[in-house]
């Protein structure tokens, strides 16, 4: 197939590492390169031999570009991808798709009116250990799943990291803290692994930074089967940890880091209750998981985006998992801020009204 020309928007470290790792993809090209900041700019085009631009809207404009990889600070990217699509362009987006949900929509909905292709960078979807997790959520070895549970405490940032932009740790720009900057992968695996909750309540806090947004967010999780979960995410704890946890009438599967476990019961967990035995527990065994890694990361992302637009195939995480993922986040934003359970779908409506008085509320402390 002939290689899928693609226009990256944003030259900072998040680009820069676009511009290394997928050098040499079959499948795509890098050919063009836009930045507000000239020197990234001419760094780009002395070292890779792109196109270089001053303004995306001129990258979008240039005829070089089929598509459009945008690796910007998080508030620009429904713009960006705005922008693109209105010029006929496919958009690979990192995450979070945008800021709110309703923002997200537009893009989805622009996305499909154009007839072109949006994508997510979700990468970890890519590596072996989730693939693997997976594929045994998916065989229905685990029954009927009742319960999940997601970790993400590696995501330690010190204050330094905060202070190195003034969009960092901002409801202004950034919409929120740890779920809308650093946990959005872990929030599309739980969804992924787990299925979307139906309802969270959920409490956000700061526990250690000089920020206006959370760097901490715990929730209890509801779905619509009956099942129940918890979820942790944090920016301020140590030692961090990654871990999965989807349990079943029939095992459960926990995902540690790179490792994963697999208990499988011998018989469904209710003939077990009814068995009749005072003091007997289920019968079952643990078993670790081999995993095959493989290619993974940002670039096999781009790769299968490419194999999405020439050949029909299905993109690593499509715009709706980032409006699904990007959903989940406003939601615990707006239950963790007002105490209140929050249901999913969520009230588009209610959480733009939520964030636009976070917004003014700091803008009038300022002052």
């Amino acid at each position: 197939m002939e290689p899928l020309r693609i226009g990256l928007v944003g030259a900072g470290v998040m680009g820069r590492g676009h511009l290394e790792r997928e050098q040499g993809l079959a499948e795509a090209k890098i050919v063009a390169v836009a930045d507000a900041v000239p020197a990234a700019v001419d760094a780009a085009v002395a070292r890779y031999g792109v196109r270089g631009f001053a303004d995306y809207r001129e990258l979008i404009a240039s005829g070089d570009v089929e598509a459009v990889l945008i690796a910007t600070p998080h508030p620009f990217h429904a713009p960006i991808a705005e922008a693109a699509i209105g010029g006929g362009l496919h958009v690979l987006i990192e995450k979070p798709i945008a800021v709110t949900a309703s923002e997200a929509d537009r893009v989805v909905r622009l996305a499909r009116q154009a007839g072109v292709h949006a994508g997510v960078m979700f990468q970890t979807r890519t590596d072996g250990v989730y693939r693997k997790a997976r594929e045994i959520v998916e065989s229905g070895v685990l029954g009927t799943v009742y319960r999940t549970v997601m970790i993400a405490s590696a995501w330690f940032r010190t204050q330094a990291y905060y202070d190195s932009g003034a969009w960092r740790g901002t409801w202004k720009d950034e919409g929120g803290g740890v779920v809308m900057n650093q946990a959005p992968h872990s929030l599309d695996l739980l969804i992924w692994l787990g299925g979307r909750p139906s309802r969270v309540t959920a409490r956000a806090s700061t526990r250690a930074h000089r920020i206006e947004v959370e760097d901490t967010m715990s929730a209890m999780l509801e779905y619509a089967s009956g099942a129940t979960g918890y979820l942790h995410a944090s920016t301020a704890e140590w030692p961090g940890e990654t871990r999965y946890e989807i349990t079943g009438d029939r095992g459960k599967l926990v995902v540690v880091d790179e490792h994963i476990r697999l208990y499988q019961l011998e018989r469904p967990l209710g003939e077990a209750i009814e068995s009749g035995a005072h003091w007997g527990k289920p019968a079952g065994a643990w078993a670790e998981i081999e995993i095959d890694r493989g290619p993974w990361g940002h670039a096999e992302v781009v790769r299968q985006f490419a194999r999405a637009v020439r050949l029909g195939e299905a993109p690593v995480a499509s715009a709706e998992d980032g409006v699904a993922e990007l959903e989940l986040a406003n939601a615990l934003l707006l239950s963790g801020y007002t105490g209140a359970s929050v249901d999913l779908p969520l009230d588009r409506a209610a959480y733009d009204r939520f964030l636009e008085q976070q917004r003014l509320a700091v803008a009038g402390a300022r002052r």
